[in-house]
């Protein structure tokens, strides 16, 4: 699944981003809504999804009105403040899907973006993982093994539910697949956070280690998924 948050506010950005990224979901992102259509139609991207907070009632409609003059696919969701009955009717009859009233209440987002997903496709979303690719000296992880060896090692793809390394000949040895870690310490640029995790894999002809995560604190779902974020939008 494929939603386009449009807000000006960085923190219901993020809000957004723990809790859609780490279910799979890719999420893009625009400030404002006045160049949306025409970004849509230049770079020919689709959204299952469009969730837009509400700054402007007038903008708003008339971004409505385009889309379904213009016969754009895609679930409209508002985050808005609705008081009456008969401003919901309105914005139903402009073809909005669901509504995600203020203030945000965070546990609720998955829930009404997989409602409209629903309405939109006739089925419920696929569940898939979103993962990303990183280049030398983007990410780092380093754990003590069970033999107590210190592993440093370069990480080369992540998700929210593991991730996989690449490490050097020295470290042939130090762990092996099914070795439980109780402590990873996983350095993403500038921010660090941790987990527990287990060797999935180890792909000795390649260097490449495996390790799904078994435990994640909220700290760490947030900081891989906005890392995850960062990445799919630049």
């Amino acid at each position: 699944m494929r939603v386009l948050l449009i807000t000006p506010s960085r923190i219901v950005r993020d809000t957004f981003i723990s809790q859609l990224i780490p279910r799979g979901i890719v999420l893009s992102w625009c400030e404002n809504i006045s160049n949306v259509i025409k970004k849509i139609k230049e770079s020919n991207q689709s959204f299952d999804v469009i969730v837009i907070e509400v700054v402007s009632k007038y903008d708003v409609t008339s971004f409505l009105s385009i889309f379904r003059e213009l016969e754009l696919k895609g679930a409209i969701v508002l985050y808005t403040e609705i008081h009456t009955p008969s401003e919901v009717y309105e914005y139903l009859k402009l073809g909005v899907s669901g509504f995600l009233q203020k203030p945000l209440v965070t546990n609720n987002i998955f829930t009404v973006v997989s409602k409209a997903y629903e309405h939109f496709k006739g089925a419920p979303p696929e569940r898939k993982v979103v993962r990303v690719e990183l280049k030398e000296g983007e990410g780092t992880v380093e754990f003590v093994s069970t033999s107590g060896i210190r592993v440093i090692a370069s990480i080369v793809d992540l998700s929210v539910g593991g991730l996989a390394f690449s490490y050097t000949s020295k470290f042939e040895d130090a762990f092996f697949e099914g070795d439980e870690i109780s402590r990873l310490r996983i350095i993403l640029k500038d921010e660090e956070t941790y987990a527990k995790g287990r060797i999935k894999a180890k792909i000795s002809d390649k260097r490449i280690g495996i390790i799904v995560f078994t435990q994640l604190n909220l700290d760490t779902i947030q900081k891989i998924s906005k890392f995850i974020f960062l990445k799919i939008s630049t």
